[in-house]
């Protein structure tokens, strides 16, 4: 029987450090006969699993798209694919949306229908790997910030959180699928990062004999405060800095907490236009609020803490019940 092992994200959750993984052990796991489809490979073979959210049950758009897909999933040779792309669930909110996933559970049925438009037998493994939500939404935040966004981060939290943050609700969506879907949630703080990379591997496609070339999984930079202080100011400033090879300079001089903010402001004085580095003056601050205060953390993580206990203890849920304690 075929197998359709689908990571979805969710979005600042280690995707990224997944796909990297997954990039890397390519080979060993084609010798074990295991497909790799990142969204490249995903376009070239035929099929886009990105819009599956979409879906729309009576559009005969939507059984036409599935219908190609699922030829193009029987076409393929192995017996296992493993497909990472964490657009597949949606857009990251706090980017056109503050809603969380709206459309998950389009989703689902969506991969409900896949299975049952299959000439032969298909298990679709949908793979999910959250974060606790404080830190969740001081990741999004971050990647926001160093986006462009402009807007402090207690902002931010008021309009990210108009809609709960529930990995529970998302979890549910999953409730009365058929034995076809086989749904698993990691959590990403349970897995100890020197070796991240096996236990993230493990929980995509189960026991592996692949000698993996290297244990931690490595993903996108992580920015330090004060580098995300200095991203912020240029772009309340509106200075287009992004791309920009003096702002890496820049960058460099705020790379540790605590720096010496001399030699960033004078990589930006250098660079901008009087006018723009006065704007930029006022708009910097060491002080910016980038994350929960200790106070305001525990009452935040404490408004989730029934629904977060619940959670956990799904049989779907890979992790011991205190990862959040």
């Amino acid at each position: 029987m075929k197998k359709l092992v689908l990571h979805l994200g969710a979005h600042r959750c280690g995707s990224t450090a997944i796909q990297s993984l997954l990039r890397r052990e390519q080979t060993g796991l084609a010798g074990e006969g295991i497909a790799v489809f990142l969204r490249a490979d995903m376009v070239a073979g035929g099929f886009d699993l990105r819009r599956l959210h979409r879906y729309r049950s009576l559009s005969p758009l939507w059984r036409s798209k599935l219908t190609q897909t699922a030829r193009a999933l029987e076409a393929m040779q192995q017996q296992t694919l493993v497909v990472s792309e964490e657009n597949i669930m949606g857009t990251m909110p706090a980017v056109r949306s503050n809603r969380f996933y709206p459309h998950f559970s389009s989703l689902v049925q969506s991969l409900v229908k896949l299975a049952a438009l299959m000439r032969e037998p298909l298990t679709i493994a949908p793979r999910l790997v959250v974060r606790r939500q404080d830190h969740y939404l001081e990741s999004v935040y971050a990647f926001r910030v160093s986006r462009g966004m402009a807007v402090g981060f207690d902002d931010f939290v008021k309009a990210a959180t108009r809609t709960r943050i529930s990995w529970l609700e998302l979890a549910r969506a999953f409730d009365g699928a058929p034995s076809s879907i086989a749904p698993a949630i990691g959590i990403l703080e349970a897995w100890p990062k020197p070796t991240a990379a096996a236990q993230a591997l493990q929980f995509l496609i189960g026991d592996n004999a692949i000698k993996l070339s290297q244990l931690r999984l490595t993903g996108n930079i992580r920015r330090s405060a004060a580098e995300l202080a200095l991203m912020l100011a240029m772009n309340r400033a509106k200075i287009d800095w992004r791309g920009e090879g003096w702002a890496m300079d820049a960058l460099s001089a705020a790379q540790t907490d605590g720096h010496d903010k001399t030699e960033a402001l004078y990589a930006v004085k250098q660079a901008v236009k009087a006018a723009a580095f006065k704007r930029f003056e006022v708009q910097y601050s060491g002080a910016e609020k980038l994350c929960f205060a200790d106070r305001e953390r525990g009452f935040f993580v404490e408004s989730y803490s029934e629904e977060n206990k619940q959670f956990l203890q799904m049989d779907m849920v890979s992790s011991d019940a205190s990862v959040w304690s």
